[in-house]
């Protein structure tokens, strides 16, 4: 028995069972019928997973779960099983087979009033394959503690210490699109990392804080003020950031070196657009 009947390890496995299984069904006419609607729709829905490729395929996972249940009811039954003997009962309604057992893969701790459908949550194909494998191998296909582990750990890279530059801009980035207003991300190395044309407006996002770091800080921040002729200049930095390091950084502001710059927190960020939005809007709007 090859060990792709009895556990799935990978993608890889799903593939050579299925394949193998399609050519048991072409080539045992005795077995399985070509006119059989049930071998149709197999064959069918083999084509199509094969035609998409089986990496990160949902149903290709699912038809995999499907065909080894029914080698392991065989295999109880006699104590071995041969394909070549064999037949599998493959489902009269195999979409609505596959569908069954989505749901009881993705439904636990929803209630049974509820019917989660992972097209639903995951509409790429790609993604949904991706995350019915990790939901199986990590959270034994309880897809309510997978969910909340993926916000769990979302939440500790954005507002922890170790938000990332890339989160940072992917929030303020999102707050800006809320109010409506078009961005750019820095095209060159010496301009600030988001830029807002109508409100004339330069942020920097920093996730961390030395002090040698500002001779670069200012050139950034003053050769958007020229060459952008910017009004108003904003660094932004994480929630978390420790208020002994925040404060040193909002020595820049302080210092009047820059008229123009504020120093702001990441939940403040809604705020300062909203205010600047005000006061630029007679002007602009």
């Amino acid at each position: 028995m090859p060990i792709y009947h009895r556990r799935r390890r990978d993608w890889k496995d799903d593939q050579s069972l299925i394949l193998e299984i399609r050519e048991v069904v072409l080539s045992e006419s005795k077995l399985y019928s070509l006119d059989n609607p049930a071998v149709k729709e197999f064959l069918q829905l083999v084509k199509t997973i094969d035609k998409s490729g089986f990496k990160a395929n949902s149903n290709a996972y699912i038809l995999g779960i499907i065909i080894r249940e029914t080698i392991q009811e065989i295999n109880k039954k006699q104590g071995h099983y041969n394909l070549q003997v064999n037949k599998l009962n493959l489902p009269q309604n195999l979409t609505s087979a596959l569908h069954k057992v989505e749901k009881k893969l993705i439904n636990s701790g929803f209630g049974q009033k509820t019917e989660i459908r992972l097209a639903d949550l995951f509409p790429d194909p790609e993604i949904r394959g991706f995350a019915l494998e990790r939901m199986h191998i990590l959270h034994r296909s309880d897809l309510l503690t997978y969910l909340n582990s993926l916000i769990l750990k979302e939440r500790d890279s954005l507002l922890g210490y170790s938000a990332t530059i890339k989160d940072l801009i992917h929030i303020c980035e999102h707050k800006i699109k809320r109010r409506n207003l078009v961005s750019r991300n820095k095209l060159t190395t010496d301009e600030t990392d988001i830029w807002i044309p109508s409100l004339q407006l330069g942020i920097e996002v920093k996730n961390s804080w030395e002090s040698n770091q500002l001779a670069d800080l200012l050139f950034i921040l003053k050769n958007t003020l020229s060459s952008k002729g910017a009004k108003y200049l904003a660094v932004v930095c994480p929630d978390d950031l420790s208020d002994r390091t925040f404060h040193s950084l909002r020595e820049i502001e302080r210092q009047e070196q820059i008229e123009c710059l504020s120093i702001i927190r990441i939940g403040d960020f809604g705020k300062y657009l909203d205010q600047i939005i005000q006061i630029t809007s007679p002007d602009t709007f």
